[in-house]
């Protein structure tokens, strides 16, 4: 007896793939030493803008105000990027009532992969940030997966998961983009044509 079940063909979306989680921040500086520093994100874009951008503001549901931005990326990849968004002149009231030691009810987690989870722990220990778990290992044998991961929450209490793939299984590995390591690899082989031209 066949058991199979055949999946439906996929549909074309409506949207791209997730562009940017955009992060209303409390502190830029603060921010940008968790994204850039910590994280090792680049600056793709950045500027600020106040009364003569009245949609800015608007979209972001504030009265007229001052607003400054930074989208941050991962290498050169111009999609999954991070926005930091201030808003001063005035500033919104700051909403305390989630409990920061957990996830909450209907509460969005930025997921990123990574290659050395431990030393994002260590950075972000080093920063005082608050962890919710520290890197332990999460194993799906259905899938023939492990992993390495850790839960903590950025200087404006966003929670953030990194996974460091141990083994793949069924889903494959995710540590990289599969397009940063041909891009190694090609200035490997680049480097290497380049020293034997020398000789």
């Amino acid at each position: 007896m066949n058991t199979t079940t055949k999946l439906p063909e996929p549909r074309q979306s409506a949207v791209t793939p997730l562009k940017r989680t955009a992060i209303i921040v409390r502190d830029m500086e603060r921010s940008l030493q968790f994204y850039r520093d910590v994280l090792g994100m680049n600056v793709w874009v950045e500027g600020s803008a106040g009364d003569e951008l009245p949609a800015l503001y608007q979209l972001l549901g504030m009265a007229p105000c001052h607003t400054r931005w930074i989208i941050l990326q991962s290498n050169d990849v111009d999609f999954g990027m991070v926005g930091l968004f201030e808003v001063t002149d005035p500033a919104p009231d700051d909403d305390t009532h989630r409990n920061i030691d957990r996830a909450n009810r209907g509460e969005a987690c930025l997921v990123f992969h990574t290659a050395d989870v431990d030393g994002i722990h260590e950075r972000s220990r080093a920063i005082g940030l608050t962890i919710l778990c520290p890197p332990v290992v999460l194993s799906l044998e259905q899938h023939g997966v492990s992993s390495k991961e850790m839960t903590l929450r950025d200087p404006n209490g966003v929670l953030c998961n990194f996974i460091q793939n141990l083994e793949g299984g069924s889903l494959g590995l995710s540590n990289e983009f599969p397009w940063v390591r041909k891009q190694a690899a090609a200035k490997r082989a680049a480097g290497t044509r380049a020293r034997k031209k020398k000789r």
